[in-house]
């Protein structure tokens, strides 16, 4: 829940792409540097399935926040 913070910071001062991205990299570099020291290498396909992850999640928080504000307070 914790990494939708920033995700929800930046998009409501109109900053989705840096915000999006920002997060997502920031989870797969921690994962890659984490996981690296994997010795049968699989450890690659959990850093992509987090990187397709967070960038999903990310993308749609920042996508329904997008929309709620244009259509105003309720």
């Amino acid at each position: 829940m914790r990494p939708l913070v920033p995700v929800c910071w930046g998009v409501l001062r109109r900053h989705v792409p840096g915000a999006v991205v920002g997060t997502s990299a920031g989870l797969t570099v921690a994962a890659f540097y984490d996981w690296s020291d994997d010795a049968t290498g699989l450890f690659m396909v959990g850093v992509t399935l987090v990187l397709l992850g967070s960038l999903a999640a990310t993308s749609t928080v920042a996508a329904a926040l997008r929309i709620r504000g244009r259509s105003g307070p309720a």
